[in-house]
Formats: structure tokens, sequence, C-alpha cells
């Protein structure tokens, strides 16, 4: 049982990085068939993986057809970004208003990491590296770590996930028009100077901006 469970982390993760990396392209279908050729997984073994990925908000099981990744909308980023904005800017406070001195060095630690990890392999307009995604993953998650509710804290994370498919999609769109080094500074400092309300408000602004870069950049005239 414990071989098999951890064949299925495996799976799982290795899954998740083709689907957030964009390996496996959104809206695609994933038939076992060609998931077992590809994974070297058994039925169960996926079976579950996909499950924990449906739960994640990254794929989804539609009846008579399997499972596939989710699609993506300029509409469905709108109501994520907003559920996100309203969900973690009210984690983000009561991590703020609560977190101790061990949350204040997870900050620091995720923070200077993320920093330190090259963003990119190929170019500003490639997909960012699987080591920064996970770096910039875990910043996230150390902010909101000192938030008393674990519920919430997990709510957050299911959504950051679902949203991470949409951040690699903004990718094009940062060159010379984003600074997300300073965003981040920012919300660090506001967190750690312990107000809430700016904390927030700079989160908010910095989740509403990879919305906006692919709205704008979506409407904009092909060259």
């Amino acid at each position: 049982m414990e071989e098999a469970g951890t064949r299925t982390e495996q799976v799982y993760r290795c899954l998740k990085a083709d689907i957030l990396g964009g390996v496996i392209e959104p809206g695609k279908a994933l038939p076992f068939a060609k998931l077992k050729d590809d994974y070297g997984a058994s039925m169960g073994v996926l079976r579950e993986a996909l499950i924990r990925l449906s739960a994640e908000g990254l794929t989804v099981n539609q009846p008579q057809f399997g499972f596939k990744v989710i699609s993506l909308s300029l509409e469905d980023l709108t109501d994520l970004t907003e559920t996100r904005c309203m969900i973690e800017a009210q984690v983000l406070r009561d991590s703020v208003t609560n977190g101790d001195l061990d949350w204040e060095t997870r900050i620091l630690s995720a923070h200077h990491r993320m920093e330190r990890t090259p963003k990119f392999e190929n170019g500003a307009e490639s997909a960012a590296t699987v080591a920064w995604s996970q770096s910039h993953q875990d910043f996230h998650v150390a902010l909101l770590s000192g938030a008393r509710s674990q519920r919430m804290q997990a709510i957050a994370a299911n959504l950051r996930a679902a949203a991470e498919v949409y951040r690699q999609w903004s990718m094009p769109y940062e060159v010379v028009k984003r600074d997300v080094t300073a965003e981040h500074k920012e919300i660090v400092d506001l967190a750690l100077a312990r107000k809430p309300e700016e904390a927030a408000a700079a989160l908010v602004r910095h989740l509403s901006a990879t919305r906006d870069l692919i709205l704008k950049g979506t409407s904009a005239p092909q060259q």
C-alpha cells in the first residue's frame, strides 16, 4: 500500500508539473491509455492522481468523456481572480494580525529563495522554470501561513493552484510591463510592518495585475 501511495504521489507531481508548465495544454483530454504510456502508471494510480488534480481545480472529470485539463476563458479568469482577491486578502489580514516570529521567518526565507531562483531558462517570454514556480507558490503559502484557520488556508491554496495555469498564460505579456519583484517586496514589507489592510490591498493589486495583463494582451491587435 505504501508503494502504491508513493507512486501515486510521483505521478500526481509529474502530471501537475506538466499541466502548470504548459506541456499538457489547457482543455486537452487525458485518456488513460495515453497517460499509461507517458507516465508508466497503472489505471488506479492515474485515477487517484487525476482526482487530486480535480480537487485542486486543474482537471475536470466529464461523465462519459473522462478527465481533461481545465479550459481557460477570460470569464473564468475574472471570476477566479475576484474570488482569490476576496479569500486571500482576508486570510492575509488574519495572518498579519496573528502571525508569530516563526511566520515572519518563513516569509523572509521563502521570499529570499524566490528572489534567488532563476525565473526563466529561455528568455523572458518562455514559461517560468519549475523551480521558480515552486518557490513562488511557497512564498504565497508562507504569507498566509500565520492565519488561524487551516480551512481558509486550504481554500486559498486550491484557488492558487487553479490560477497557476493562468499565471503561466500571462508570461508573454509581462515583459517590461510589470515589476513582479517590486510587487512581492511591497507585500513582504507591509506584512512584516504589521499593516493588515495595506498588505491585503497590495496582495489584491498583485493578483489583479495578472488578470489585467491577460485581458489587455488578448484584446490587443495582433502584429
